[in-house]
């Protein structure tokens, strides 16, 4: 990924914005088309705007925990970071990941912003690893309560069975790709050592100069020393600030569930509120895995044929439009705001790295 603020990088989310717009549009044609009828358009002009509020302030109050834990978490290090500032990378951060495949561009950029704002390298990667990993466990949990809840209530999914097995498949992908991630947190040292073997084969050698590979070394092992240190001050001593990053993740990810309960009843159905927000938090997990810029085009498909089940087929198309408006496409106005701010706004990092040194 080019350096964020480059003029490549700018090119990048350009293009990225121009693909992830392009991808979700062609699939919500096909989708309304296929399933939107008369009645299907003209229920688009009859919902009840209350609930789509509802739903609108939900995804802003999502926002606004985020950027508290990455506030918090900057805190427990010792560092200072206000909160509209903590807010503005939370929505750039979003943005980059909506128009990023696999929503791999969010995380990076949230680490260039803190460190522009005066947060040490390693510090900031910790702090947006240690959101990452809390946010994606609370994800998990929460996903696993429902169909627990279903099973003991001794209640079906009605669900295709082919459905059933993939979703199985994502679900041990995520816990995978969690694992790994945990395992780079604890054994930070691990990174350098997969980088020394890329750089130091005959093949890469003979791209990256040798003088070139050993200054990126020496970069990473001085930023996996920061993050160690970073990280080990979160389990060890910042235990209270891991526990409270922990519970506002919770609940922003039960909002982020109770969305779609939310826009079906703007529609005027009574959904399963259990089923909903459980497949709901499937939708987040396999939405993931989807290479297109901010998964476009994949999740509206994903959506039609998930809530298939719960979801009257003339509204289906509706709802999905609706969902995708109020989460996907309001953050994606709203984080490119926040982008263009930052890059206009910005200031360099500060040398002392932005922390009180006698903190932890």
């Amino acid at each position: 990924m080019a350096e964020p603020g480059s003029p490549r990088s700018t090119k990048s989310l350009v293009q990225g914005t121009a693909g992830a717009v392009l991808f979700s549009a062609l699939a919500m044609f096909l989708i309304m088309r296929l399933t939107a009828g008369r009645e299907g358009w003209s229920s688009l002009f009859r919902v009840d705007r209350v609930s789509l509020a509802a739903a609108g302030l939900m995804v802003v109050v999502g926002w606004i925990l985020e950027a508290a834990r990455i506030e918090t978490l900057v805190r427990a290090l010792g560092g200072t970071l206000r909160f509209w500032s903590a807010l503005q990378i939370t929505l750039a951060g979003a943005f980059a990941a909506c128009v990023t495949p696999f929503d791999t561009g969010g995380e990076p950029l949230q680490v260039y912003l803190l460190h522009r704002h005066g947060i040490g390298a390693g510090e900031s990667t910790a702090v947006i690893a240690v959101k990452t990993i809390v946010s994606s466990l609370a994800r998990l949990a929460l996903t696993l309560i429902f169909p627990v809840w279903y099973i003991v209530g001794r209640r079906s999914w009605d669900l295709p069975g082919g459905i059933e097995v993939a979703l199985f498949i994502g679900l041990v992908l995520y816990i995978l790709v969690l694992t790994l991630m945990g395992f780079f947190a604890l054994y930070p040292e691990s990174v350098g050592a997969v980088l020394d073997r890329v750089l130091h084969n005959r093949f890469a050698m003979r791209i990256v100069p040798a003088h070139a590979a050993d200054f990126l070394l020496e970069k990473v092992k001085t930023e996996v020393r920061d993050f160690r240190a970073a990280f080990r001050m979160f389990v060890r001593e910042r235990r209270p600030a891991l526990v409270a990053v922990s519970i506002l993740s919770l609940v922003s990810w039960a909002m982020a569930f109770s969305i779609p309960v939310l826009v079906l009843r703007g529609l005027g159905v009574d959904p399963p509120f259990a089923q909903t927000m459980g497949v709901a938090g499937i939708f987040y997990l396999a939405a993931a895995y989807a290479p297109t810029p901010g998964s476009s085009g994949a999740a509206e498909a994903s959506l039609a044929v998930l809530f298939g089940s719960i979801v009257p087929f003339r509204l289906l198309g509706v709802f999905v439009l609706l969902w995708r408006g109020v989460t996907y496409y309001l953050t994606l106005f709203v984080g490119a705001v926040a982008v263009a701010a930052s890059y206009l706004h910005g200031r360099p990092p500060k040398k002392d790295g932005g922390r009180d040194k006698s903190a932890g």
